[in-house]
Order: C-alpha cells, then sequence, then structure tokens
C-alpha cells in the first residue's frame, strides 16, 4: 500500500459519532471515514468483539462507505483501518481490541436512542423495542468480557 499513516489515537473524540438518518462517522483523532446503513454497524460490532474476546481471535469489521469501504482490524497490540478508495490507505492505531471495544460499549450506550432508530427507514415501534433489548444484551454480554 502506498499510504500508510501512523496515529497514536488518544480518546479525544468518540469512536462512533452520533448516528444520524442512518450515517455515523468512525473517527479517531486525525481520521474519520463515513458508514451507512447497508450494514447494522452497532450489532456487528459488537458481535465482532464478543466474538474475539469470547475466542481469543482477531476483530474485523466491514463498514460500507457507499461508494468505497473499509476495514477494521484489531488484536491484542495494534488496531487497523483498511480502506478501499481509488488508492488504498493503511492506518494504524495504537490501540488494542479491548480499548477499542471498551469505546464501543461507551459509544452506544451514549447515543443509544440514535443506534435504536440506526435503521431509519423502519417505523415499528416493536422492532425498536426489541432492537433497544438486543443492544442492552449486547452491551452486557461485552462489558463482562472486558473486565
Amino acid at each position: 500500500m502506498k499510504d500508510t499513516f501512523h496515529y497514536d489515537f488518544g480518546k479525544e473524540k468518540d469512536m462512533f459519532t452520533k448516528p444520524k438518518h442512518g450515517w455515523t462517522n468512525l473517527q479517531f483523532k486525525d481520521f474519520s471515514e463515513r458508514a451507512s446503513y447497508l450494514t447494522d454497524i452497532p450489532i456487528e460490532c459488537l458481535d465482532a468483539f464478543i466474538y474475539s474476546l469470547q475466542n481469543n481471535s482477531p476483530v474485523t469489521i466491514y463498514f460500507d462507505a457507499e461508494g468505497w469501504d473499509y476495514y477494521l482490524v484489531s488484536f491484542y497490540y495494534k488496531s487497523y483501518i483498511v480502506i478501499n478508495k481509488e488508492q488504498p490507505k493503511l492506518i494504524i492505531i495504537d490501540k488494542d481490541h479491548k480499548k477499542l471495544a471498551k469505546e464501543l460499549t461507551e459509544d452506544i450506550e451514549k447515543y443509544l436512542d440514535g443506534w435504536v432508530y440506526w435503521e431509519c427507514y423502519k417505523d415499528d415501534e416493536d422492532e425498536f423495542k426489541e432492537r433497544r433489548i438486543e443492544l442492552n444484551r449486547k452491551l452486557l454480554e461485552l462489558k463482562e468480557l472486558i473486565k
């Protein structure tokens, strides 16, 4: 890859911006890329980190930016974002999967209502209630694994 960037990302920003109309941004310090509702970001992220911590395996999460895509890959020492645009980029993040998992839980809890209504094309209150329960259950499960 031609472009490789290495950052020491402190928790200066939320890992995910507040979801709005099916869009959010994954961000770390000077890095920010959009992600759309074409993937269920909160559920897929929670599932990936839960699986990783239960099975001692790396985390890999796909994000669709509608026009390009990227992956977050994380394990014991560092994390990486691989961006598939016209010119591929690699972003190196000095955080392990447990730190990212903790930030994920904080951000989902902070913007829980936005994540409940993430799939902006739905309008069934019963589905929203079920989704809130599912998100809270997965948050609790991940928090237990982070301890």
